[in-house]
């Protein structure tokens, strides 16, 4: 009964009305000083609850101050609530939440007084119009955090009477994933055939310097007649090739090759992309990303601090969520690329359609690295990226935490 009570102005305003009459004829029959005193000792309470029906909890003013908008994974927020009010009518409690995205509310800490709990507090305004309370947001985790509404609550000593309101705040919060300086440059090898370019591959369509077996997505015009004759199989005209200063970043984001969503190996790939991407633009290279999960998304090749923005931004909010093989999404989106384009793959994964996929990408003479993500290695692996390297795949084995150390080990780095 004093839910509908407190939701619902007619029934208090009634209610309130008939404990009036029925004190009051109290003290009017029974008379004498005990039955007046609780008449009298009721009639303050009474109106101020009266009061406090007409009053408008909707005026009230809250607005949240955030630390930071953009922050690095395991750094702190800190958050601040302002109330303000219009007029100086005392309110015996008012109770606040700023209602958190459901994976931060672990990591709140109250930090203001003892009547808060993480983002929850428990002010006594009275006659006071302007309140603050903070609370912080400790080794908040990498992700896209959306604070959406502040919540608010009133009401009379009895309960009987309460106001609840609701006010829509919404701000965003990026954690980008952290990143390591490491000491690597992307694929510089000359295949053979090539020359080096500043900027974008392209190839010299005058000029052949040689003839491989033929894979499916060459064009027709690349075939060499004269060369297919004398064997037995069609045969395709290699040309001299720039090498490129563009890359593409694939992360693998397939959810079995990780256990489950939230991997502490995901983590892991989400550091080395964030990482690669910082040292790649430092160099001035030109670098997208292919990112495909539940979501699919392809960032196309740019350079400078505006891609890098961008680049850490997705990285912000990817999950090991995708249901579609990697080397599918590789598949994909590796015919779109302009010639020449380098990748860059980022993976847990050594099954035999992926690393078919990368030895297929070598014979058209795509350069490839791959920097291989795992927790140990076993023999048997490393065996297969020894395989990968003389197939003229550059291969990095990342198995511990400092990326620096990994790379300078290159490949051959683990042997257990």
């Amino acid at each position: 009964m004093r839910d509908k009570l407190a939701n619902n102005r007619v029934l208090k305003f009634l209610f309130l009305g008939l404990l009036f009459l029925l004190t009051f004829s109290y003290a009017m029959f029974q008379g004498g000083f005990v039955s007046w005193f609780l008449f009298y000792s009721f009639l303050p309470f009474g109106i101020y609850s009266l009061l406090l029906i007409f009053y408008p909890l909707q005026s009230i003013k809250m607005t949240r101050d955030i630390s930071h908008s953009e922050l690095t994974d395991g750094q702190e927020l800190t958050i601040s609530i302002r109330i303000e009010r219009k007029s100086y009518f005392p309110l015996f409690y008012l109770v606040v939440e700023d209602v958190l995205p459901e994976r931060l509310v672990s990591y709140a800490k109250e930090s203001s007084s003892n009547y808060q709990k993480r983002s929850l507090a428990l002010l006594l305004p009275m006659f006071r119009r302007n309140l603050t309370y903070r609370y912080t947001v400790k080794s908040i985790p990498r992700g896209e955090y959306q604070f959406r509404e502040i919540r608010c609550k009133t009401g009379d000593l009895f309960g009987f009477v309460q106001h609840e309101n609701m006010v829509a705040r919404e701000q965003a919060v990026y954690v980008l994933p952290n990143y390591q300086k490491i000491s690597w440059s992307p694929y510089n090898q000359q295949l053979s055939g090539t020359r080096p370019s500043p900027r974008k591959a392209d190839l010299d369509y005058s000029t052949a310097v040689s003839v491989r077996d033929y894979v499916p997505g060459d064009k027709l015009s690349w075939i060499d007649w004269k060369a297919t004759a004398r064997g037995s199989k069609l045969l395709t005209k290699q040309f001299e090739q720039q090498i490129s200063q563009d890359y593409m970043v694939f992360l693998d984001r397939e959810t079995a090759h990780y256990g489950r969503v939230e991997s502490p190996l995901f983590e892991k790939a989400v550091r080395l992309a964030a990482s690669v991407t910082n040292a790649a633009l430092k160099q001035n290279a030109m670098i997208g990303l292919v990112s495909s999960g539940k979501d699919h998304s392809v960032l196309s090749i740019n350079g400078g601090k505006a891609q890098r923005r961008r680049v850490f931004h997705h990285l912000a909010r990817v999950q090991a969520n995708g249901n579609t093989t990697f080397d599918t999404v590789v598949k994909r989106e590796a015919h779109h690329f302009p010639a020449g384009t380098g990748v860059l793959m980022i993976s847990p994964s050594l099954d035999g359609a992926f690393t078919s996929t990368l030895k297929e990408l070598v014979a058209r003479k795509v350069q490839v690295e791959f920097f291989f993500v795992t927790e140990h290695i076993t023999l048997e692996q490393q065996a297969e990226i020894n395989q990968l390297m003389q197939y003229g795949i550059k291969a990095h084995v990342i198995a511990g935490n400092s990326f620096n150390e990994e790379l300078k080990g290159g490949g051959k780095r683990a042997t257990s």
